[in-house]
């Protein structure tokens, strides 16, 4: 499954990998996201607009837009998250414009499209700078071959609750969270926001909250199979609810998980 994260983001390059499918947790965040999708299917929903991704299909969310991913098939592909920093003769169009659709399809993009997501990732991930400075010029120059194909309009100025709400659960998620709580500090009433995550972001304050959960487990388990350490740093209170958390969302239990990533 895919690292996310929500929180502000502070590289230029955050994450560059490979996938093997898509988060279905809503996430938002400063930077930009480009997914390149190999094989499978997926539907993304974008600020609460659903776009099918087919295979050899390329999704662009731009910053601040809350996207997630339901997929419709196995997926495999290349993901790179960047700042909106990163290129700065680029910078103001990505404040100010947003893509009316964020999918390019396949037949618009260049030929050797994977190969090149694929040489974005091995530069960004080397140790030698010149290598992560190659990075960056191979990711302007397909930016400014993607951008043309896309057809943008002026960002949204408004700044709804579900993006407070959103921000808030990031930086909250590990830490004793409900909808009492979160109601109280953003003084939202609590049935207000339970209708928002249901009826705008397609998933329950529960199952939202336990999904950031487990995927922090996730990356702590990468360098601790301690599996206990990992539930309650992740802000579960219990075992049993840990582990049918990690079940629901990653389709394996977590010593499963620990076995696959030892092969």
């Amino acid at each position: 499954m895919m690292r996310y994260t929500i929180e502000n983001r502070n590289n230029d390059i955050s994450s560059a990998f490979s996938f093997t499918s898509l988060s279905p947790i809503p996430h938002l965040h400063t930077h930009l996201e480009l997914a390149y999708l190999a094989e499978g299917a997926s539907m993304a929903t974008l600020d609460y607009r659903e776009f099918l991704i087919g295979a050899g299909d390329l999704f662009l969310a731009f910053p601040n837009q809350i996207h997630l991913y339901h997929d419709l098939q196995p997926c495999q592909g290349s993901m790179v998250i960047f700042s909106n920093d990163f290129f700065g003769e680029l910078k103001d169009l990505f404040q100010k414009k947003v893509p009316l659709s964020p999918v390019i399809p396949k037949d618009l993009l260049p030929a050797d499209i994977r190969l090149r997501m694929e040489a974005i990732i091995e530069k960004a991930l080397s140790d030698r700078p010149y290598d992560r400075l190659a990075a960056k010029g191979y990711l302007l120059a397909l930016l400014c071959e993607l951008l043309p194909l896309m057809e943008l309009q002026p960002s949204p100025c408004s700044y709804d609750s579900v993006k407070n709400i959103l921000h808030f659960c990031s930086e909250k998620y590990t830490q004793p969270l409900s909808l009492d709580i979160l109601s109280r500090e953003l003084h939202l009433n609590k049935y207000y926001v339970s209708h928002l995550f249901k009826e705008r972001m397609k998933i329950s304050f529960t199952d939202f909250i336990n999904g950031m959960r487990v995927e922090h487990a996730c990356g702590l388990l990468e360098t601790d199979p301690d599996i206990t350490e990992a539930a309650f740093s992740s802000g579960f209170n219990s075992m049993r609810t840990f582990n049918r958390a990690f079940l629901k969302v990653m389709k394996m239990t977590p010593r499963e998980y620990l076995r696959k990533g030892e092969r």
